[in-house]
C-alpha cells in the first residue's frame, strides 16, 4: 500500500512539473513573439516611401521668390509641427515659429534631416524632392520671413 501511495505522490509531482514548464514555454513564446511584433513594427516607420506617394500637390515656386510666409510655413505645418510642437517637441526642436524654423535651417539640423534618406524627417518618409528644393532656395534667398 505504501507502493501506491508514493506512486500517487510521483504522478502529482510529475503533473505540476509538466504544468511548470507549459508555463515558462508559453511566457518564453510570448516575449518571443512580442520582440519580433516590435522589431517589425520599428522597422516599418522608418521604410523608404517613394517620393511620388508622399505629397500629391506640394508647394511649388513657379519663377516667384521662397519666403517663409508663402510656402515653407505650410511645410512645417504640415509635416513638421505635429512632432516639433507644443510643451515637449521630438528632440527638443521646437518648430513653432520663424525663428525657430531659421535657427534650425541655420545651424543644419532642419536641412540634413529632410533631406536624409536613411532616417528622414518626417520618420514617415522623405518629402517631394520639389519641397525639400524649397527650403534650399530660402536658404540661397537670405531666409526672407514674406
Amino acid at each position: 500500500m505504501g507502493d501506491e501511495s508514493s506512486h500517487g505522490s510521483l504522478k502529482a509531482e510529475m503533473s505540476i512539473f509538466k504544468i511548470l514548464m507549459m508555463k515558462k514555454t508559453a511566457i518564453v513564446y510570448f516575449l518571443l513573439l512580442t520582440f519580433f511584433t516590435a522589431t517589425i513594427l520599428t522597422s516599418c516607420t522608418k521604410g523608404f516611401i517613394p517620393e511620388d506617394d508622399i505629397t500629391p500637390n506640394p508647394p511649388t515656386n513657379p519663377g516667384g521668390t521662397v519666403t517663409y510666409q508663402t510656402h515653407i510655413s505650410s511645410v512645417i505645418s504640415n509635416s513638421c509641427i505635429g512632432c516639433h510642437g507644443g510643451s515637449n517637441p521630438e528632440g527638443n526642436l521646437l518648430l513653432e515659429s520663424y525663428t525657430q524654423v531659421r535657427s534650425a535651417t541655420e545651424n543644419g539640423t532642419l536641412i540634413q534631416r529632410i533631406n536624409d534618406a536613411t532616417d528622414p524627417m518626417p520618420t514617415s518618409g522623405l518629402l517631394p524632392a520639389q519641397t525639400r528644393a524649397l527650403f534650399d532656395e530660402w536658404v540661397q534667398n537670405g531666409y526672407l520671413e514674406n
